[in-house]
């Protein structure tokens, strides 16, 4: 290299250097820089010609549907989930290219990728499903018989099917048995049964037509289809009438009761139930927790006197429609990366991690979610301390040891050096055939992760090496939520990339989104349905009288105006706000609250712009589940907090943002 080049070029490095400190974006090339990075893209999203006073939403969000019209997904969680799938669906291209030791972790991923992709349609049917998995040994399901006389109604025992579908992960059908956090030692599980539930669309079967055309699916004949669905139709109202009008309100709490003593009380087969579900023998005097007993005792006796062929016929629909809501609806790779993760989420989290974050990074990002939870903590113990709700000491004491024992597990994995060999045992007796049939691997995954959440009756719970068996939903989703009995938050790997979360972003982006994200989460343990359990996740008395005290209960009616279906999680949004706010602003903050150089937005502004952006989407106002529509939970914050007016210079009464009244409850 000559000495002019050599001159020339140290030249221009020393020019680039003093551009970057003069701009303050030292360490970033302009383009790339997070901070204005994600400025424009929030920007990108404002609609300004709606006022902020008047409609926040559709100031902030007014453009989201304009930017993503062509997108798979509806909201930022969903672009956050669609960068994992996309991720993932690198790493299989990968995993195709390489030899892989046959039954290793990443084989059984693959397998169950490649399965998905390359299955026939006739193995996704819902007639595969059901020969694959007949009532019982000695007969098929009444519509799958090949003469009339194949099918003995006598040999059809409701309860034995139903044992041999919760093996797949079936519950809720007649009644609903579960494997959960002991109510008195949360340490260990034990079993719960409780009467069915139908308030949610995939609770009940659809109209009488949608059942009728799945019949007709099966094979069924369109004049006999009719008569039968109408008949199950029928059979599952009676059901449904005598769950919510005879026993509308639910027993205050559960009895203890021995299979034997259940079985006596309610004439129902338990012994041979619970037998079949966990594939050993059950002692009769093994102890349940049984909910709303009278209900079950009247369930058993209503089941037994319908004909059987009916029953079993609304038994397999259920069936039909579960494994069917369990599965993705085409062979496209992001459909079938999603079939993978709800299936093997511990694989898929380790396999993520491997290749996507490692483990300088992983540290990284554990260390800085850990501090923003620690000073999330830290201000709402003040809180407790300040005690504007007037609390008892002892009720004080409760939430402070909750507070304090909370913790929070990054990637749902286990706290363990080894993970690839922990991760390993786990699935060592997951064994997928390799003749590409859907809805045998299917039923195969299923039967191994109900197995998993069934084996966790046979040891305490451990804590250092938890990680969450989740439901298929929670398996393919990369928000946070928090664990009631456990009290742990869970924090997916996915959540830890832009536009969520940048290490290098300002501090106002971090805790605007992120940090209200997990506030949020953190406030489920102190609503009216966290109070009730202590920090080991035991019920305690002393939640229930916090729900009674005037200054909370006048709180809640307040939030309450509106009237929501949803109220922990309007609780929860409001008072985590606020949390995540005061950690921000609050004299004594821990962070940068220079108003920066890359916007001409006030921090505050650009709090509450960033946090909205958590509520952007196009989803339809029904389509949500377990929440009011974002639209909704946005404003609700907003109109219930004092800061945001100020920071906008709304006025009071005049602006719809701004009522005087105002909810408050921490």
């Amino acid at each position: 290299m000559s000495t002019r080049t050599s001159t020339c070029r140290i030249c221009e490095l020393l020019f680039i250097l003093l551009w970057l400190s003069v701009s303050g974006q030292a360490g970033y090339p302009p383009a790339s820089n997070p901070n204005t990075q994600l400025v424009n893209q929030i920007l990108g999203y404002v609609n300004e010609s709606v006022a902020a006073c008047n409609d926040y939403y559709k100031y902030a969000c007014g453009k989201w549907s304009e930017k993503h019209e062509n997108d798979s997904f509806s909201e930022i969680t969903g672009l956050i989930d669609h960068k994992v799938n996309e991720n993932l669906i690198v790493l299989m291209d990968e995993l195709q290219q390489r030899t892989l030791e046959p039954g290793s972790v990443e084989d059984k991923v693959l397998t169950s990728y490649q399965t998905c992709r390359q299955a026939s349609e006739s193995t996704r049917s819902s007639r595969t499903y059901l020969e694959l998995v007949p009532p019982n040994e000695q007969i098929p399901w009444p519509q799958l018989k090949l003469r009339p006389d194949h099918w003995s109604s006598i040999k059809f025992q409701w309860m034995e099917t139903l044992a041999r579908l919760r093996r797949y992960g079936l519950t809720n059908v007649i009644f609903k048995l579960e494997v959960l956090p002991d109510l008195k030692n949360s340490s260990k599980y034990a079993v719960s049964i409780d009467r069915p539930y139908f308030e949610h669309k995939d609770q009940r079967l659809r109209g009488t037509l949608l059942t009728m055309l799945t019949l007709r699916m099966v094979g069924i004949n369109s004049k006999k289809a009719w008569a039968l669905a109408r008949k199950v139709k029928l059979f599952e109202s009676a059901v449904r009438e005598l769950v919510e009008m005879e026993y509308e309100e639910k027993s205050e709490f559960y009895e203890e009761l021995s299979l034997q003593q259940l079985e006596v009380q309610t004439g129902g087969q338990w012994r041979k139930y619970l037998e079949i579900v966990l594939g050993r023998n059950v002692p009769a005097d093994y102890v349940l927790q049984v909910e709303n007993s009278a209900c079950l005792t009247a369930l058993v006796h209503l089941v037994n006197g319908w004909n059987r062929e009916v029953v079993a016929t609304y038994i397999m629909l259920r069936f039909v429609a579960y494994v069917h809501k369990e599965t993705m609806e085409s062979d496209e790779p992001i459909e079938c990366i999603q079939d993978v993760r709800r299936n093997m989420e511990l694989a898929t989290n380790l396999l993520y991690e491997q290749r996507f974050i490692g483990s300088e990074k992983l540290r990284q990002h554990q260390a800085d979610i850990l501090e923003l939870f620690q000073l999330l903590r830290q201000q709402f113990l003040k809180k407790l301390d300040a005690n504007s709700l007037q609390l008892l000491a002892s009720e004080l004491e409760m939430l402070r040891a909750k507070m304090l024992n909370m913790t929070i597990n990054v990637g749902n994995m286990p706290n363990t050096a080894d993970r690839t060999s922990f991760v390993k045992r786990f699935y060592a007796d997951l064994h997928l055939a390799e003749d590409r049939n859907y809805a045998l691997n299917h039923l195969r995954l299923l039967e191994f992760r109900t197995r998993r959440w069934f084996e966790q009756l046979d040891g305490a719970l451990n804590a250092t090496n938890f990680f969450f068996i989740s439901d298929s939903e929670t398996g393919m989703s990369s928000t946070p939520y928090y664990l009631l009995r456990q009290n742990i938050i869970i924090v997916p790997y996915g959540i830890l990339q832009e536009p969520i979360f940048h290490h290098d972003a300002h501090d106002v982006f971090k805790v605007s989104l992120l940090g209200f994200m997990l506030s949020h989460e953190l406030m489920h343990g102190f609503v009216s349905g966290g109070f009730i359990f202590d920090f080991r996740g035991n019920y305690n008395k002393l939640g229930k009288r916090i729900i009674m005290e005037s200054e909370y209960s006048s709180g809640i009616s307040c939030l309450n105006r509106n009237e929501t279906d949803y109220l922990d999680e309007r609780e929860a949004d409001i008072a985590g706000i606020r949390l995540a706010y005061d950690v921000y602003f609050d004299p004594g903050s821990k962070f940068n609250l220079t108003q920066p150089s890359f916007t001409n937005l006030s921090l505050k502004q650009l709090f509450f712009l960033n946090l909205a952006q958590f509520f952007c989407g196009n989803t339809a106002p029904n389509d949500f589940a377990d929440h009011d529509a974002d639209e909704l939970r946005l404003k609700q914050m907003l109109i219930n907090f004092s800061a945001f007016a100020e920071a906008h210079g709304c006025r009071e009464d005049l602006d719809n943002m701004h009522p005087a009244q105002k909810c408050r409850l921490w």
